[in-house]
């Protein structure tokens, strides 16, 4: 039903992770209304999305009239550095909304979104679960063809290097994230055929995020990366 598609690592600036960052950088753009920007790094169809403030009265404006977005929980976590959350890939996202609502969830969306790059508009949609302790993972539903969306990636990344991912996810709360995790059937941590999520409990929740490929284990820009 879902695989695992993007983690967003929130930045203070794009320029020196474009210049010397971890990852090299494949793709970028901006979304205009959200007064943010981006710049993607892939392995295959999942990938790393730095994500920075372009127009702070944009932001501004967003995080006053949205109720849930990446843009909050940049405001939720202070505008530090490091990793925000991840998104899920459906193809069934008013399906999942439903499913989650039946179960006790609060959700927003899904909610139309676009960025645009060298002149390109790409469009998908957005499903935020809602919970009053935990920043949960977001679902996504792009708006192209599956085909022609990995011939775009591929362009941008030539051959996919599909690495083994796991997310160690520490939170506050393990019972409403195994909630979460059974709404879609994920019982084992297993999101899809390269990737895993791990969660324990903490008071100081923090995401760690380990790669299967050659590179230098670092804490980048606020956010633990771990080459294994």
């Amino acid at each position: 039903m879902v695989k695992f598609d993007h983690i967003i690592h929130y930045v203070n600036g794009l320029e020196p992770v474009e210049e010397d960052g971890l990852l090299p950088i494949h793709s970028g753009g901006k979304h205009e209304h959200l007064g943010t920007a981006n710049l993607l790094s892939y392995f295959d169809q999942r990938y790393v999305e730095y994500l920075a403030i372009d127009d702070k009265e944009r932001f501004r404006r967003h995080l006053e009239e949205s109720e849930d977005s990446f843009a909050g929980t940049i405001d939720r976590m202070e505008y530090e550095e490091g990793f925000l959350r991840y998104a899920l890939a459906t193809e069934e996202i008013h399906q999942l909304a439903d499913r989650y609502r039946a179960k006790g969830f609060r959700t927003v969306g899904p909610v139309d979104m676009e960025r645009t790059t060298n002149g390109e508009t790409i469009r998908w949609k957005l499903l935020y679960i809602l919970d009053d302790e935990e920043v949960l993972p977001f679902f996504i539903q792009w708006e192209e063809d599956e085909s022609a969306r990995l011939e775009r990636v591929r362009n941008l990344r030539g051959a996919f290097i599909s690495p083994e991912m796991n997310i160690h996810h520490e939170v506050r709360n393990v019972k409403v994230w195994d909630a979460f995790f059974d709404v879609i059937g994920v019982w084992k941590g297993e999101v899809d055929a390269h990737t895993t999520i791990t969660i324990s409990e903490n008071k100081d929740p923090s995401i760690t995020l380990e790669l299967g490929m050659d590179g230098e284990s670092a804490i980048y820009k606020g956010a633990v990366y771990k080459f294994i």
